[in-house]
């Protein structure tokens, strides 16, 4: 356990003793509310929910950019053996280097309390939705980081690593997408719709939080942390 605090201690830090911490956080806050506020005005609506889906969609931009470098930058530097020289094994510096990044993003996700309070002020949407759509954000979010890290375990060019992801997850978004849906039998769109994070997010940010879609979550960053594990294992060998 004193290893992966370590660990995570580390890479949380990182991103604020850099501009690239500073800077991801910005564009976020900056674009999602610049972008929600401009439909809010023009509609005349105190809705979080388009928020919630401004922030889903800039996150699996983001977040990509974020990872890429966690474990290939490691083996590009030549820093990943150093690491695994130490009394530490893989899981360890897995679970260290998401809880670390998590960590980071949870701070990230926190500066949207601002807006939630703003629109409260404004118009009193209601608080389930409001609740729904931040742990639906965080949970996303997790689940865009466990599939980052994966990929950053599967090569040493970080940008190769950026690009997997990010292309995962905007086909994973569009899979989840109203109009690509309605034009599917109903079983298959059962079938993607689930398998989207984008669209189980959704259902958060409508106030509608069921137990199925928190195991699809969990189950999501545990299968994605562990094969991770296994990525690394079979190349280390």
């Amino acid at each position: 356990m004193r290893n992966i605090i370590t660990i995570a201690k580390k890479e949380y830090r990182s991103y604020f003793l850099s501009p690239v911490g500073y800077i991801f956080a910005g564009l976020l806050m900056v674009i999602s509310g610049a972008l929600y506020f401009n439909d809010l005005f023009l509609l005349g609506q105190a809705d979080l929910k388009p928020y919630w889906s401004v922030q889903g969609f800039l996150l699996s931009l983001f977040v990509p950019a974020l990872t890429m470098g966690l474990i290939a930058d490691e083996k590009k530097n030549g820093t990943w053996e150093i690491l695994l020289s130490l009394p530490i094994n893989h899981f360890q510096v897995i679970i260290g280097k998401f809880v670390g990044c998590a960590a980071y993003l949870i701070y990230v996700l926190l500066l949207s309390i601002p807006t939630v309070i703003t629109i409260y002020i404004l118009g009193k949407p209601d608080i389930g939705p409001a609740i729904g759509g931040m742990l639906g954000i965080l949970l996303t979010s997790l689940a865009y980081l466990s599939l980052g890290l994966f990929m950053s375990s599967l090569t040493s060019q970080s940008i190769i690593a950026f690009m997997g992801t990010a292309i995962a997850l905007v086909i994973n978004n569009i899979a989840g997408q109203e109009f690509l849906l309605i034009r599917l039998p109903t079983f298959l769109r059962n079938f993607i719709g689930g398998l989207s994070l984008g669209f189980r997010s959704e259902k958060f940010s409508s106030g509608l939080i069921e137990m199925n879609d928190l195991v699809f979550f969990a189950s999501w960053i545990i299968i994605f942390l562990t094969l991770t594990a296994l990525s690394l294992r079979s190349r280390d060998k």
